[in-house]
């Protein structure tokens, strides 16, 4: 009798629940396609992500599967496929709302246990995520934005009901889908995205106007800012002045080295100081003069990330290497974080890489040849794309500089999609071989750069890049098409569960990004651990040790302070 029962209860709810969808008028095509399209955003990508943000793309991911599923089943009926009969389609329903809840919880239980998996291969501790709070941020998150859209659809068709009364229906109706998809454009692209980055502009200038606790000017003429510069201190910006503030000391310099040292240059323009990017590189040149830079040995012409910032490890190894006998340059385009100046400072990093290195390049090359110091590019993540926008070919890049040492480079970047394309047959998108390696080679970990017997002539190129880093493997193509370096053998902390899905994959690396430097050393967008190797391949730093490179990369190590904050800007 209570089994009975229980089978009236659950018949009753399937009906009740089945009336309910059809009287919403949501088609049982979208909701399929809703489920399908869960499950596909509930897979893991190339990093962990926290509960709220795994929750949120599983709800955009089921409404792009929603999307799908009522094109389809759009098309099917433009070409003439007659609907099921009634009851069929009344079946369905009671088969979907029987099976389709339990899918989804399965997907969502799932997909927070893979998070697991992806957190192991990138060397985070388990934890799993909430399974129950995923659900539900995915519901409200996917309820939210199919209200949203199904409202848009209502104001298209009254648009068309609106402007049927003048032309043929047909027309209305396309004209009615125009006309609200080019308000939203204009909402969207033209005042909600002006009001971020006008309220953005606000926030990172009062940021870049700032001094971080701890800097201060420096005393020595060797710095950009000091008393003799020819560059105020208050023009620097607030990593301006952390820049050229920071790095070892010459003591320091010398008790890890056990040598002799010299106290590094570092010289710097920032926005403030001049008005175009030409007239800040003349600036750097003029600084590099006065300092006497180019009776260093190496001479590094760096780019910088989005709001001025460079790496202080990075820098640091090289200082360390070379014994303090350097010369660091660089100018600030911007001070928006990397993510935002990708969108409308992309111009300004590619000018500002290119002025750069041409201003400091022609007066270098008025130096005797063999009495000049060893020109090197150099860039971290949007500085990397900076630093290369200065070189068409590798050709212009080994004429033109002595050497070369790029990090976690994005994929829009020119110089790198042109060698990557061009990588020896056999060889992953993630790690290249490049004319087996006589010039340019690819790197996620130092042992990567080392081939026994191999040749690899001077100019050396180096770039360092993980298989995991959502910097690098972003781009717009992920809408529509699966990458190489899914389809290929993939690096060692890449889940073989990762898949392509058309929209989703993309909206996955995409949020990837803010978490690209809140996983440990090594993995995604963090490659300090990877440095001194990397610098000393590429710069052929002479009379140092393997046992002497690892002590240095050590110390790198230990002063390695990650940021707390996801999307914090570093790169």
């Amino acid at each position: 009798m209570a089994l009975d029962s229980l089978r009236t209860l659950a018949s009753t709810t399937l009906i009740g629940a089945g009336e309910w969808l059809r009287r919403r008028r949501l088609p049982w095509a979208g909701m399929l396609g809703a489920l399908f399209g869960l499950a596909a955003a509930m897979t893991p990508s190339l990093l962990p992500r926290p509960t709220l943000y795994l929750g949120a793309i599983a709800g955009v991911g089921a409404l792009i599967g929603y999307g799908w599923g009522v094109l389809i089943a759009w098309i099917l009926r433009k070409v003439g496929v007659p609907m099921p009969p009634l009851g069929v389609r009344r079946t369905a329903w009671h088969l979907l709302c029987l099976i389709g809840p339990l899918l989804a919880l399965v997907a969502v239980g799932v997909g927070a246990d893979w998070q697991d998996d992806v957190r192991a291969l990138v060397g985070e501790e388990r934890h799993r995520s909430s399974g129950f709070l995923v659900g539900v941020i995915a519901l409200l998150v996917f309820a939210a934005l199919l209200t949203l859209f199904r409202a848009l659809r209502r104001a298209a068709r009254r648009v068309a009901r609106l402007l049927g009364r003048w032309v043929p229906a047909p027309v209305a109706s396309l004209a009615g889908v125009v006309v609200v998809g080019a308000l939203v454009y204009w909402l969207a692209a033209g005042v909600l995205f002006r009001g971020v980055i006008t309220v953005s502009d606000h926030v990172y200038a009062g940021t870049n106007a700032q001094t971080e606790a701890g800097v201060e000017r420096p005393e020595s003429a060797l710095r950009s800012g000091s008393p003799e510069s020819v560059v105020s201190w208050e023009s620097l910006g607030r990593y301006g002045r952390s820049f050229v503030a920071g790095g070892p000391t010459v003591r320091e310099i010398a008790d890890v080295t056990g040598r002799d040292a010299t106290e590094p240059i570092r010289v710097y323009a920032g926005l403030d100081s001049a008005d175009t990017a030409a007239a800040r590189a003349d600036l750097v040149v003029q600084e590099l003069e006065r300092t006497g830079a180019f009776d260093r040995s190496v001479l590094v012409v760096a780019g910088a990330t989005g709001t001025g910032w460079t790496e202080p490890q990075q820098l640091a190894a090289l200082e360390y290497l070379w014994g303090g006998d350097t010369a660091v340059a660089t100018i600030q385009y911007s001070y928006l974080p990397s993510w935002l100046s990708f969108l409308v400072d992309a111009d300004r990093a590619s000018e500002a890489g290119r002025e750069l290195f041409d201003a400091v390049h022609a007066r270098w090359a008025q130096l005797p040849e063999d009495d000049r110091p060893r020109l090197i590019s150099y860039g971290l993540s949007l500085g990397s794309y900076a630093a290369q926008s200065a070189f068409g070919s590798v050709g212009d890049l080994t004429t033109r500089t002595d050497g070369a040492l790029y990090v976690g480079t994005p994929n829009f970047t020119g110089l790198w999609r042109t060698i990557v394309d061009g990588r020896d047959p056999g060889s992953p998108e993630w790690q290249p071989i490049v004319d087996d390696g006589v010039t340019v080679r690819f790197a996620a970990d130092p042992t990567d750069l080392g081939v026994p017997g191999s040749r690899w002539d001077a100019p050396r190129v180096v770039y360092l890049q993980h298989a995991s880093d959502p910097v690098v493997w972003w781009s717009w193509d992920l809408l529509t098409r699966q990458p190489d370096w899914l389809s290929e053998p993939r690096g060692p902390d890449v889940s073989g569960r990762v898949h392509w899905f058309p929209g989703i994959t993309f909206l996955q690396v995409t949020v990837d990004q803010f978490f690209g430097v809140s996983v440990p050393n090594g993995h995604g967008h963090n490659y300090a651990s990877q440095i001194v190797t990397a610098w000393a391949d590429a710069t052929r730093v002479p009379g140092w040790s393997d046992a002497q490179l690892a002590d240095l990369q050590d110390l790198i190590d230990q002063t390695l302070v990650l940021p707390t904050v996801p999307g914090q800007d570093v790169g």
